[in-house]
Protein backbone atom coordinates (compact mmCIF):
# COMPACT_ATOMS: atom_id res chain seq x y z
CA UNK A 1 0.00 0.00 0.00
CA UNK A 2 1.50 3.50 -0.88
CA UNK A 3 1.76 6.31 1.97
CA UNK A 4 -1.41 8.27 -0.15
CA UNK A 5 -3.42 5.84 0.52
CA UNK A 6 -2.39 5.06 4.44
CA UNK A 7 -2.62 8.66 5.22
CA UNK A 8 -6.25 8.57 3.21
CA UNK A 9 -7.65 6.21 5.75
CA UNK A 10 -6.09 6.15 8.61
CA UNK A 11 -4.29 9.12 10.35
CA UNK A 12 -1.30 8.62 13.22
CA UNK A 13 -0.03 11.60 16.08
CA UNK A 14 1.59 11.25 19.09
CA UNK A 15 0.59 13.68 21.89
CA UNK A 16 1.74 13.59 25.29
CA UNK A 17 2.94 9.86 25.55
CA UNK A 18 -0.34 9.17 23.53
CA UNK A 19 -0.89 7.36 20.51
CA UNK A 20 -3.13 8.50 18.86
CA UNK A 21 -5.17 6.18 15.90
CA UNK A 22 -7.62 8.35 13.60
CA UNK A 23 -10.26 6.05 11.51
CA UNK A 24 -9.78 9.08 8.86
CA UNK A 25 -13.16 8.03 6.40
CA UNK A 26 -16.04 8.59 8.48
CA UNK A 27 -18.32 10.26 5.27
CA UNK A 28 -17.71 6.57 4.07
CA UNK A 29 -18.26 4.59 6.94
CA UNK A 30 -14.94 3.65 7.95
CA UNK A 31 -15.92 0.59 6.15
CA UNK A 32 -13.25 -2.37 6.40
CA UNK A 33 -11.51 -3.73 3.47
CA UNK A 34 -8.03 -4.61 2.60
CA UNK A 35 -6.60 -1.37 2.06
CA UNK A 36 -8.15 0.13 5.42
CA UNK A 37 -7.35 -2.84 7.54
CA UNK A 38 -3.78 -2.69 6.13
CA UNK A 39 -3.37 0.73 7.08
CA UNK A 40 -5.03 0.31 10.78
CA UNK A 41 -2.62 -2.29 11.48
CA UNK A 42 0.11 -0.87 10.40
CA UNK A 43 -0.21 2.07 12.64
CA UNK A 44 -1.67 0.38 15.29
CA UNK A 45 1.69 -2.07 15.34
CA UNK A 46 4.42 1.04 14.93
CA UNK A 47 2.40 2.60 17.77
CA UNK A 48 2.57 -0.35 19.67
CA UNK A 49 6.23 -0.95 18.64
CA UNK A 50 7.14 3.21 19.63
CA UNK A 51 8.56 3.61 22.92
CA UNK A 52 7.57 6.95 23.22
CA UNK A 53 4.12 5.76 23.42
CA UNK A 54 2.30 4.80 26.95
CA UNK A 55 -1.22 4.18 25.74
CA UNK A 56 -3.10 3.74 22.74
CA UNK A 57 -6.55 5.78 21.53
CA UNK A 58 -8.47 4.50 18.57
CA UNK A 59 -10.88 6.87 17.35
CA UNK A 60 -12.09 8.05 14.30
CA UNK A 61 -12.92 11.52 12.51
CA UNK A 62 -16.49 11.66 12.15
CA UNK A 63 -20.32 10.29 13.17
CA UNK A 64 -19.60 7.11 11.93
CA UNK A 65 -17.25 4.83 13.80
CA UNK A 66 -17.06 1.97 11.71
CA UNK A 67 -19.98 0.44 9.93
CA UNK A 68 -18.13 -2.76 9.36
CA UNK A 69 -16.92 -4.71 6.24
CA UNK A 70 -17.09 -2.99 2.51
CA UNK A 71 -19.67 -4.37 1.30
CA UNK A 72 -19.37 -3.73 -1.92
CA UNK A 73 -15.40 -5.02 -1.82
CA UNK A 74 -17.38 -8.28 -0.74
CA UNK A 75 -19.33 -8.03 -3.72
CA UNK A 76 -16.54 -7.68 -6.29
CA UNK A 77 -15.04 -11.37 -4.60
CA UNK A 78 -16.97 -13.80 -6.80
CA UNK A 79 -15.97 -16.68 -5.12
CA UNK A 80 -15.86 -18.50 -8.64
CA UNK A 81 -11.75 -17.33 -9.59
CA UNK A 82 -9.19 -18.80 -7.42
CA UNK A 83 -7.52 -14.69 -7.28
CA UNK A 84 -11.13 -13.35 -5.72
CA UNK A 85 -11.30 -16.82 -3.12
CA UNK A 86 -7.83 -15.50 -2.08
CA UNK A 87 -8.57 -12.02 -1.27
CA UNK A 88 -11.52 -12.82 0.63
CA UNK A 89 -9.30 -15.18 2.38
CA UNK A 90 -6.55 -12.35 3.29
CA UNK A 91 -9.03 -9.61 4.18
CA UNK A 92 -10.73 -11.82 6.37
CA UNK A 93 -7.57 -12.81 7.48
CA UNK A 94 -6.58 -9.31 8.08
CA UNK A 95 -9.54 -8.45 10.15
CA UNK A 96 -9.00 -11.37 12.58
CA UNK A 97 -5.25 -10.30 12.80
CA UNK A 98 -6.23 -6.75 13.56
CA UNK A 99 -8.65 -7.69 16.74
CA UNK A 100 -5.98 -10.42 18.01
CA UNK A 101 -3.13 -7.03 17.86
CA UNK A 102 -5.50 -5.15 19.61
CA UNK A 103 -6.91 -7.63 21.82
CA UNK A 104 -2.88 -8.66 22.64
CA UNK A 105 -1.32 -5.46 22.83
CA UNK A 106 1.56 -4.86 25.47
CA UNK A 107 0.14 -1.30 25.56
CA UNK A 108 -3.33 -0.36 26.90
CA UNK A 109 -6.05 0.40 23.93
CA UNK A 110 -8.98 2.96 24.53
CA UNK A 111 -11.47 2.87 21.89
CA UNK A 112 -13.36 6.38 22.39
CA UNK A 113 -16.81 5.60 20.05
CA UNK A 114 -18.66 9.32 18.71
CA UNK A 115 -21.66 7.95 16.63
CA UNK A 116 -22.70 4.85 15.05
CA UNK A 117 -20.98 1.24 14.91
CA UNK A 118 -22.09 -2.01 13.15
CA UNK A 119 -20.95 -5.56 12.17
CA UNK A 120 -17.13 -5.75 11.83
CA UNK A 121 -17.02 -2.48 13.75
CA UNK A 122 -18.39 -3.78 16.94
CA UNK A 123 -15.42 -6.67 16.34
CA UNK A 124 -13.12 -3.49 16.74
CA UNK A 125 -14.19 -2.04 19.32
CA UNK A 126 -14.66 -5.53 21.55
CA UNK A 127 -11.45 -5.97 21.41
CA UNK A 128 -10.16 -2.97 23.13
CA UNK A 129 -9.44 -2.97 26.79
CA UNK A 130 -11.78 0.19 27.69
CA UNK A 131 -14.37 1.86 25.68
CA UNK A 132 -15.87 5.04 26.20
CA UNK A 133 -18.67 6.24 24.22
CA UNK A 134 -20.62 9.36 23.61
CA UNK A 135 -24.14 8.98 25.15
CA UNK A 136 -25.70 9.25 21.23
CA UNK A 137 -23.44 6.14 19.99
CA UNK A 138 -25.89 3.46 18.94
CA UNK A 139 -23.81 -0.46 18.49
CA UNK A 140 -25.46 -3.03 15.96
CA UNK A 141 -24.94 -6.55 14.73
CA UNK A 142 -26.52 -6.27 11.65
CA UNK A 143 -24.99 -9.28 9.68
CA UNK A 144 -27.85 -11.69 9.55
CA UNK A 145 -29.70 -9.21 7.00
CA UNK A 146 -26.88 -10.14 4.54
CA UNK A 147 -26.85 -13.96 5.03
CA UNK A 148 -23.77 -13.58 7.61
CA UNK A 149 -23.22 -14.18 10.89
CA UNK A 150 -20.91 -12.24 12.97
CA UNK A 151 -18.20 -14.84 13.11
CA UNK A 152 -15.12 -13.34 13.75
CA UNK A 153 -16.76 -10.37 16.79
CA UNK A 154 -18.39 -13.40 18.39
CA UNK A 155 -15.04 -14.85 20.52
CA UNK A 156 -14.21 -11.25 21.65
CA UNK A 157 -17.29 -10.91 22.77
CA UNK A 158 -17.84 -14.05 24.86
CA UNK A 159 -14.31 -14.21 25.71
CA UNK A 160 -14.14 -10.70 27.04
CA UNK A 161 -17.73 -8.86 27.39
CA UNK A 162 -20.85 -10.34 27.32
CA UNK A 163 -23.03 -13.50 27.87
CA UNK A 164 -23.43 -15.90 25.41
CA UNK A 165 -27.33 -15.58 25.74
CA UNK A 166 -26.32 -11.68 25.45
CA UNK A 167 -24.72 -12.51 22.14
CA UNK A 168 -27.62 -14.69 20.45
CA UNK A 169 -30.09 -12.04 21.36
CA UNK A 170 -28.08 -9.12 19.67
CA UNK A 171 -26.73 -11.20 16.80
CA UNK A 172 -30.30 -13.08 16.38
CA UNK A 173 -32.56 -9.94 16.38
CA UNK A 174 -29.63 -7.56 14.74
CA UNK A 175 -31.19 -5.19 17.60
CA UNK A 176 -29.13 -1.25 17.43
CA UNK A 177 -28.60 -0.38 21.07
CA UNK A 178 -27.94 2.96 22.66
CA UNK A 179 -24.61 3.69 24.46
CA UNK A 180 -26.01 3.25 27.95
CA UNK A 181 -27.73 0.31 26.93
CA UNK A 182 -24.12 -1.47 25.60
CA UNK A 183 -22.70 -0.22 28.93
CA UNK A 184 -25.18 -2.05 31.20
CA UNK A 185 -24.46 -5.29 28.83
CA UNK A 186 -20.62 -4.91 29.15
CA UNK A 187 -19.75 -4.33 25.68
CA UNK A 188 -18.90 -0.20 26.78
CA UNK A 189 -17.04 0.45 29.79
CA UNK A 190 -18.24 4.31 30.11
CA UNK A 191 -20.67 6.69 28.58
CA UNK A 192 -20.26 10.31 28.42
CA UNK A 193 -22.63 13.24 27.31
CA UNK A 194 -20.97 15.09 24.62
CA UNK A 195 -19.98 18.12 26.72
CA UNK A 196 -18.31 15.52 29.61
CA UNK A 197 -16.69 13.39 26.47
CA UNK A 198 -13.49 14.89 26.36
CA UNK A 199 -12.96 15.71 30.73
CA UNK A 200 -13.57 11.74 31.07
CA UNK A 201 -11.20 10.03 28.39
CA UNK A 202 -8.37 12.88 29.74
CA UNK A 203 -9.07 11.45 33.26
CA UNK A 204 -8.38 7.96 32.25
CA UNK A 205 -5.52 8.66 30.52
CA UNK A 206 -3.72 10.56 33.26
CA UNK A 207 -4.44 7.24 35.71
CA UNK A 208 -2.91 5.00 33.17
CA UNK A 209 0.26 7.43 32.38
CA UNK A 210 0.74 7.05 36.06
CA UNK A 211 0.38 3.22 36.03
CA UNK A 212 3.75 0.77 35.57
CA UNK A 213 3.49 -0.03 31.98
CA UNK A 214 5.17 -3.57 32.83
CA UNK A 215 2.10 -3.50 34.94
CA UNK A 216 -0.75 -2.79 32.30
CA UNK A 217 1.15 -5.71 30.33
CA UNK A 218 1.23 -8.34 33.00
CA UNK A 219 -2.88 -7.62 33.96
CA UNK A 220 -3.61 -7.75 30.20
CA UNK A 221 -1.74 -11.20 30.01
CA UNK A 222 -2.51 -12.55 33.79
CA UNK A 223 -6.32 -11.59 32.97
CA UNK A 224 -5.90 -13.44 29.21
CA UNK A 225 -4.02 -16.33 31.21
CA UNK A 226 -6.91 -17.09 33.86
CA UNK A 227 -9.82 -17.04 31.38
CA UNK A 228 -8.47 -20.41 30.07
CA UNK A 229 -8.11 -21.72 33.61
CA UNK A 230 -9.86 -23.94 36.08
CA UNK A 231 -9.91 -22.08 39.73
CA UNK A 232 -7.49 -24.60 41.18
CA UNK A 233 -5.16 -23.52 38.47
CA UNK A 234 -5.81 -19.98 38.33
CA UNK A 235 -5.04 -19.85 41.86
CA UNK A 236 -1.52 -21.13 41.65
CA UNK A 237 -1.05 -18.92 37.97
CA UNK A 238 -1.87 -15.93 40.49
CA UNK A 239 0.77 -17.02 43.22
CA UNK A 240 3.12 -17.72 40.79
CA UNK A 241 3.05 -14.10 39.52
CA UNK A 242 2.49 -12.04 42.78
CA UNK A 243 6.17 -13.79 43.71
CA UNK A 244 7.60 -13.35 41.08
CA UNK A 245 6.42 -9.62 40.28
CA UNK A 246 7.25 -8.62 44.09
CA UNK A 247 10.78 -9.27 43.45
CA UNK A 248 11.15 -7.07 40.70
CA UNK A 249 13.85 -4.93 41.98
CA UNK A 250 11.27 -2.51 39.98
CA UNK A 251 8.21 -2.72 41.71
CA UNK A 252 10.37 -2.63 45.04
CA UNK A 253 12.25 0.86 44.02
CA UNK A 254 8.10 2.13 43.46
CA UNK A 255 7.14 0.69 46.70
CA UNK A 256 10.38 2.60 48.42
CA UNK A 257 9.35 5.69 46.39
CA UNK A 258 5.60 5.78 47.37
CA UNK A 259 6.42 5.20 51.12
CA UNK A 260 8.34 7.88 51.02
CA UNK A 261 6.38 10.54 49.07
CA UNK A 262 8.09 10.40 45.81
CA UNK A 263 6.58 9.50 42.19
CA UNK A 264 7.97 6.47 40.53
CA UNK A 265 10.19 6.38 37.45
CA UNK A 266 7.40 5.60 35.26
CA UNK A 267 5.05 8.42 36.25
CA UNK A 268 4.28 10.12 33.15
CA UNK A 269 2.07 14.09 33.39
CA UNK A 270 -0.67 13.76 30.50
CA UNK A 271 -0.35 17.40 28.59
CA UNK A 272 -1.56 17.19 25.96
CA UNK A 273 -1.28 19.71 23.10
CA UNK A 274 -4.48 18.80 21.08
CA UNK A 275 -7.89 17.75 22.12
CA UNK A 276 -8.96 14.03 22.06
Amino acid sequence: MNGVDRLTLVKQDLDSHVALITLNNSEQGNVLNQKSLQAIIQTLGSSIQNRDSRVIVLRSNGDQFCLGMDLSFLQSLDQSTEENRKKADETVSLYVDLLSLIHFSAKPVICVVKGEVKAGGVGLVAACDVVLASEKSTFELSEVFFGLIPANVIPFLLSVRMSPQKIKYLVLTAKKLLAEKARDIGLVDEVFSETEMEKGIKSIIKKLLRASPEALKETKEFINRLSREDIKEASKTAKETLLRLIRNKNVIQAIKDFNEGNTPVWFEKYRPAKPI
